[in-house]
């Protein structure tokens, strides 16, 4: 059910993910470049990937679900109730791994990997929402046609 809490908590992750959008370079060499974007586009990730866990925290302690042990199984839980798809639950999980980098390792953070993320799996996180707000309103969660939902290994 989309409480109030719920759907502030979505509004947020949505505005965080357009400004992250907002900041896209034009090529990995324009990102490493400019220390400022690169600071700050780390902080939108790190505060992007956050609102989207307690948005999954919300959910299940809505559901009565069970309590997940970390922020990893905040989606496993959330796959495990149908909320979110094997490809999300995996994508997300990886986000968590990201954002324990930016948050405890930032001093040796990877800028392309941060700069893949920019590029290539923001897509994600919108259809993380997606998939929430479906769940959150009661119907099914279709999808994006353009999304992918395969990784590249």
């Amino acid at each position: 059910m989309m409480t109030e809490s719920l759907c502030a908590k979505l509004d947020a992750f949505e505005t965080y993910l357009a400004d992250l959008r907002e900041i896209q370079p034009a090529n990995f060499e324009a990102y490493e470049r400019d220390k400022m974007l690169r600071r700050y586009a780390e902080r939108m990730l790190q505060m992007t990937i956050e609102q989207a866990t307690h948005i999954g925290i919300a959910i299940l302690t809505e559901a009565g679900a069970r309590a997940p042990e970390n922020y990893h199984d905040v989606f496993t839980v959330l796959g495990e109730r149908g909320v979110l798809t094997p490809f999300l639950v995996k994508s997300m999980t990886m986000m968590v791994e990201l954002r324990n980098l930016l948050v405890y390792e930032y001093d040796v953070v990877d800028h392309m990997m941060v700069y893949s993320v920019l590029k290539r799996r923001l897509d994600d996180l919108a259809e993380f929402g997606r998939a929430v707000r479906a769940y959150a309103n009661q119907v099914p969660y279709i999808p994006s046609p353009l999304f992918e939902t395969e990784t590249e290994e």
